[in-house]
């Protein structure tokens, strides 16, 4: 009987932690590298967000992301980002259109192809985002479909 007892709290503690879906929040905010004459966030050669302000909760703003890749890669669209808070591992919309206007709208993806070279990219393209919380966030980029580069951020 004892052993049953000990099985079904080991099922029990088991089941409980194995079920969380919670991200690591002990993920360290993507480097910074210089590109040009700005700081950008993200990994160099592939991926960077010009942020000059970094980021804050429900603070809609304007930021430019850089890309480095083959003519092939940086032709696909659509340009998608999934956000998630690394606390809850929750996936957000965070790209915004109609920012500043009354109607400013969440989306996942822009279904227009990215800009072309700047500030020492291949492509750039400026995007409008909003994260509704504080905390570490994980900012999944998308070229076309496949998943391109993720950026880790710190929002305050």
């Amino acid at each position: 009987m004892k052993n049953i007892i000990v099985l079904l709290i080991l099922m029990l503690i088991t089941s409980t932690t194995t079920g969380c879906k919670k991200q690591d929040v002990d993920v360290q905010a993507s480097p910074t590298f210089k590109s040009g004459v700005y700081t950008l966030q993200g990994i160099e050669g592939r991926i960077g967000i010009l942020a000059p302000s970094g980021f804050v909760a429900n603070k809609p703003n304007k930021y430019m992301w850089h890309f480095w890749g083959t003519k092939e890669e940086l032709a696909r669209v659509p340009f998608k980002v999934e956000a998630i808070d690394l606390k809850t591992g929750e996936k957000h919309q965070v790209l915004l259109e109609g920012m500043g206007t009354p109607d400013k709208k969440y989306v996942w993806e822009y279904n227009y192809g990215l800009g072309g070279p700047n500030n020492g990219a291949d492509a750039h393209l400026p995007s409008g985002l909003e994260l509704p919380n504080s905390g570490k966030w994980k900012l999944n980029a998308y070229l076309g479909g496949e998943l391109f580069g993720s950026v880790s951020i710190d929002v305050k």
